[in-house]
C-alpha cells in the first residue's frame, strides 16, 4: 500500500536558476496505482549512506491533460541534500524511487458548474495551484479562474511560458497577474510586492468583477502568506472555510516547540503498548508518552512505516486510531473531517493511554 517503485525520468530540464522540472515515465503495470488527482504530490526516496531521506513534491500536471507522464518541480534549497541532488546531479534516464500520488489539496468538479477559482501562489508554490486551475478549466467549460502569482523578478517567474500559453488556450476564462517582489513591475506598480492580505484587498478592488465570497481558493506558499490570506478571507471577506484550500511548503517555523506546550505537558507520563497495522501485518512495541513520537519509535524498531516530511505537513504517515488515544502535536495536513474520524499524523503522535492501536491500511 505504501511502497516505493523505481521510476524512470523522461525529462530533466532547468526551469529557473534554482528549479528543475522533472518528468517520470509510468510503466503500464503501475498506471492504475499512479493515477492522480489535481494538486496531489509524489514522495521520493533517496538513501545517502545510512540516511534514508524522503521528500514530497507536488505534481504539476492536471489529470485531464493529454500527458502520460507525471511531472514535478524541485526547488534547490541550501543544505538540502535531496533538492541539491535533483537539481545538480540527476540525469535524463535515471531511476528514482517514487511512491504513488497522495494528498487532498483539490476540490471536485462538474461539467455544469459555473464557478470562479482563484489561485494564490508564491514561487514553487505554483505547482499544485496550476494543477488545480488547469483541471478546473478543462472540466468546467462555464467556469473561470484568476491566478495571482508572486516571484522575485520577471526572469524568475516559474512556468511563465506554459502559463501564458494557458491564458491563450482558455481565452477569456483565465486571467493571470504576475507580482514581482524584488524589481519594478513591467505593467503596474500595484503588482509589486508579495502576496499578503493587504495586497489582496487592493487586488480585489482593482478586479471588482471577482465574486470574492463565492470563489474557491487554492493557496500555496510560505506559512506567513497562507496564514495571513486565509485569515483575511475568512474573517474580513466571510469566505466559507470549505472554499479555502491551502498547502504548506513545509511546517511553519514559528510554531515553537510543541513538546514544550501546555498541552504536551498535560498529557500523562505512562508506558504504552503501541500496535501498528501495516499492510495487513501487526507490529507492537513499548513507548513512553513523553519520549519519541510513534513514528520515530517505529523507525527505531525498523518497522516498514510510511513517512516523508516528518513535520505534520504531508499525509504520508496518516493512520487511523483503532484503540486507545493519542496526542497530536501539529497538524497542517489532515482535514477536520479526517480528525473527527480518528485519523492522525503518526509523526506528531504520542500515546496517552496504556494501549494504542493504529491502522495504516485504511
Amino acid at each position: 500500500m505504501h511502497h516505493f517503485h523505481k521510476i524512470k525520468t523522461t525529462k530533466v530540464s532547468r526551469e529557473t536558476n534554482d528549479c528543475v522540472h522533472i518528468a517520470f515515465e509510468i510503466p503500464e503495470h503501475l498506471k492504475h496505482e499512479f493515477s492522480f488527482k489535481q494538486g496531489q504530490y509524489l514522495n521520493v526516496r533517496f538513501v545517502f549512506g545510512e540516511e534514508d531521506l524522503r521528500r514530497s513534491y507536488s505534481i504539476i500536471n492536471a489529470p485531464s491533460e493529454d500527458n502520460p507522464e507525471i511531472e514535478i518541480l524541485v526547488k534547490h534549497l541550501d543544505q538540502g541534500k535531496v533538492s541539491t541532488y535533483l537539481n545538480q546531479e540527476l540525469k535524463l534516464g535515471d531511476f528514482i524511487e517514487v511512491m504513488a500520488p497522495a494528498g487532498h489539496f483539490y476540490t471536485h468538479y462538474h461539467v455544469s458548474n459555473q464557478k470562479t477559482y482563484i489561485g494564490l501562489a508564491a514561487g514553487s508554490g505554483i505547482s499544485p495551484v496550476i494543477s488545480n486551475i488547469k483541471e478546473a478549466l478543462y472540466q468546467e467549460p462555464l467556469s473561470s479562474a484568476y491566478l495571482f502569482f508572486s516571484n522575485k523578478s520577471l526572469n524568475e517567474i516559474i512556468f511563465k511560458k506554459e502559463i501564458d500559453a494557458l491564458v491563450e488556450k482558455f481565452e477569456g476564462r483565465l486571467k493571470v497577474i504576475y507580482l514581482l517582489s524584488r524589481e519594478k513591475h513591467f505593467e503596474d506598480e500595484l503588482f509589486e510586492g508579495r502576496i499578503s492580505a493587504e495586497k489582496l484587498d487592493l487586488l480585489f478592488e482593482r478586479f471588482p468583477e471577482i465574486p470574492v465570497q463565492d470563489a474557491t481558493y487554492f493557496i500555496c506558499g510560505p506559512s506567513e502568506m497562507i496564514k495571513g490570506i486565509s485569515d483575511y478571507l475568512k474573517k474580513e471577506k466571510k469566505v466559507p472555510s470549505l472554499q479555502i484550500m491551502y498547502e504548506y511548503y513545509s511546517a511553519p517555523d514559528d510554531e515553537g516547540n510543541a513538546e514544550m506546550s501546555d498541552e504536551f505537558k498535560a498529557i500523562p507520563n505512562l508506558e504504552s503498548m503501541v500496535t501498528l497495522i501495516i499492510d495487513d501485518d501487526e507490529y507492537s512495541f513499548h513507548l513512553n508518552s513523553k519520549k519519541k513520537s510513534i513514528l520515530d519509535q517505529a523507525l527505531h524498531e525498523k518497522l516498514p512505516v510510511p513517512f516523508a516530511c516528518k513535520g505534520g505537513v504531508c499525509c504520508t504517515c496518516k493512520a487511523q486510531v483503532m484503540e486507545g488515544e493519542v496526542f497530536m502535536e501539529k497538524n497542517f495536513a489532515l482535514t477536520d473531517d479526517e480528525v473527527e474520524r480518528g485519523f492522525v499524523l503518526t509523526c506528531q503522535c504520542h500515546p496517552t493511554t496504556n494501549v494504542v492501536m493504529l491502522n495504516y491500511d485504511v
